[in-house]
């Protein structure tokens, strides 16, 4: 036995297609001593696959559970954890084996790979640069369209999950907090029956009226245009400014930011001739 504590892996796992599998993945599966799964037959139908024989064993993110494999590692075992699909801890179990790991010092190593928020982004079109990963909503209603007002209140989209069983109702959900907003549905990513779609939540609802399959879904609220300045509102904000010392390059650089006008058109109304 060694003397010093093994280490935990947390494994990501294909979402559907299992060539999406990492080399190096595959390679940590069979060398750890053993593997925490969210679920055992999930686990070993992967493993089979690759000809892949360690030890199994489940894993339910309780405390117990947490505890139990920290005392393996600090036995020198070294464990990789992985959940039914994607990457543990994110939106499935894992996050209670992890924060106690971290907490008892034991060091952690991510193997990254397939992710269903991250293939639907990529294939999105999404303009805005970022997005903010959700994961599951709440399942009862009020607490659900909760949620989904704080989502319009965010200047980027968001990314969500959510199951056959309860699709409908947040797809009813969102048309009925934000009508407006527009939906890439990622169906089945990765898989057999891959569907990826965009167009309205009320669309949505016709379209996935018997659902099938696991959904990832990114929302874009509805983006208000900006209200532009007039040029008598410009021409005041930059009599004000030239009150209060600014030049005309830091008048109209400041006007321009805050009248959504080009800052030729800012320069074109300064009221005090080309120097100030």
């Amino acid at each position: 036995m060694s003397n010093d504590p093994g280490l935990l892996y947390v494994v990501a796992t294909p979402i559907g297609n299992l060539e999406d599998i990492t080399i190096r993945a595959l390679r940590v599966l069979g060398e750890v001593d053993l593997i925490a799964a969210e679920h055992v037959p999930v686990a070993r139908t992967l493993l089979r696959h690759f000809e892949i024989d360690t030890q199994v064993i489940p894993y339910h993110d309780r405390g117990h559970d947490a505890q139990r494999l920290v005392e393996r590692m600090h036995d020198g075992q070294s464990i990789a954890l992985v959940s039914d699909a994607g990457t543990p801890g994110v939106s499935d179990p894992g996050r209670n084996l992890i924060g106690a790991a971290v907490k008892a010092e034991i060091q952690i190593v991510p193997i990254p790979g397939p992710a269903a928020s991250i293939a639907l982004w990529s294939v999105s079109g999404a303009a805005s640069p970022g997005v903010y990963l959700h994961g599951f909503l709440p399942r009862k209603t009020g607490e659900r369209r909760a949620r989904l007002q704080q989502v319009t209140e965010r200047a980027t989209g968001t990314i969500i999950f959510e199951s056959p069983r309860r699709i409908l109702d947040t797809l009813r959900d969102i048309d009925e907090v934000m009508p407006e907003a527009h939906l890439v549905v990622g169906r089945e990513l990765t898989k057999l029956h891959e569907q990826i779609w965009r167009g309205s939540p009320a669309d949505a609802i016709d379209e996935f009226a018997q659902p099938r399959g696991e959904f990832t879904i990114l929302i874009t609220p509805p983006q208000e245009e900006p209200t532009l300045w007039s040029d008598a509102q410009i021409a005041d904000a930059l009599a004000e400014a030239a009150e209060q010392g600014a030049s005309r390059s830091q008048a109209a650089r400041f006007v321009a930011q805050q009248s959504g006008r080009p800052r030729r058109d800012i320069y074109a109304l300064w009221p005090f001739g080309q120097e100030r």
